[in-house]
């Protein structure tokens, strides 16, 4: 069964700067494999209108500073979908830290440290479970600074 999946996930974007302008894109691609002119197989990203279960997808979100002065404080907060697994390891983004939740965004910790109850007694959250996935960055985001985070997950 051929899915088609619809990318209008929330993000949220925080920065601390009086004329810091923090805007974001969000992305999702899969990656397909390009039969080049000379016969190279090569990967590229396509923009993921259609997924099929059991298929990867990338989700990303594409941020610059549009503003006049450097941001500190950014953090970026992207969700998992219901309907995808998180792929464990797939977080990307320098310069960053990444922590993650299991309770729709309430609290987030490493994911080392990620636990939820289940009858009463407390486990580690699998990847499964991952509701939300949050990136600060580390350092000043200067004036017309570029980056990109992002993380797999697998249509079920």
């Amino acid at each position: 069964m051929l899915r088609v999946l619809f990318m209008s996930l929330a993000f949220t974007i925080a920065a601390f700067a009086a004329n810091a302008a923090v805007v974001a894109e969000q992305v999702v691609e899969k990656e397909i494999v390009v039969r080049d002119a000379d016969g190279t197989d090569s990967i590229q990203r396509v923009k993921a209108e259609k997924v099929t279960p059991g298929e990867q997808v990338i989700y990303s979100l594409r941020y610059a500073n549009a503003g006049s002065d450097s941001a500190d404080g950014v953090v970026l907060v992207m969700p998992v979908p219901a309907e995808v697994t998180y792929v464990e390891g797939s977080v990307s983004g320098s310069e960053t830290r990444v922590t993650f939740s299991a309770d729709g965004g309430s609290t987030y910790v490493a994911r080392g440290r990620l636990t939820i109850f289940e009858d009463g007694v407390e486990r580690a959250a699998r990847n499964t479970e991952i509701t939300h996935i949050k990136w600060t960055l580390e350092e000043t985001l200067p004036p017309g600074t570029k980056g990109e985070i992002s993380y797999r997950g697998v249509l079920q």
